[in-house]
């Protein structure tokens, strides 16, 4: 029989782990992300913020014109994408002074990043595995 303590997963979900980063066309590099588990304290207030802020987005595309509109949500979805994964970065070894701004541009214009991070985010076995 397990014991509860089996399923607390809250201190490492916001601990994270480090992942190495290759660039685009495959070749390691010395630099790395700490990546938080979608289940950390972090990344679940980002993702209501989100919500808070697709309501507000819509507002504001339902003001536009249709084409409009939809260059609008577009853009706005990229960008509340980008956001949210910010909250799963804990830390990187960039020279960059480490922020959620910086965080949430780099992801923009690494978009390969993003869904990396997305995956690994929610791959419970490398937070909470042996």
């Amino acid at each position: 029989m397990t014991g509860i303590d089996v399923f607390k997963t809250r201190s490492k979900a916001n601990e994270g782990v480090r992942i190495p980063l290759s660039t685009p066309d495959g070749k390691h590099t010395e630099e790395w992300l700490q990546i938080r588990s979608v289940w950390s304290d972090e990344y679940q207030a980002a993702r209501t913020e989100l919500v808070r802020q697709s309501i507000e987005d819509g507002r504001q595309a339902a003001e536009a014109g249709p084409e409009e509109a939809k260059e609008l949500r577009k853009e706005q979805d990229r960008r509340r994408r980008a956001g949210a994964a910010s909250a799963l970065i804990a830390g990187w070894s960039f020279d960059l002074e480490f922020s959620s701004e910086a965080v949430t541009d780099f992801l923009l214009e690494a978009p390969q990043i993003l869904a990396h991070v997305e995956r690994i985010a929610e791959d419970g076995s490398r937070f909470f595995g042996d």
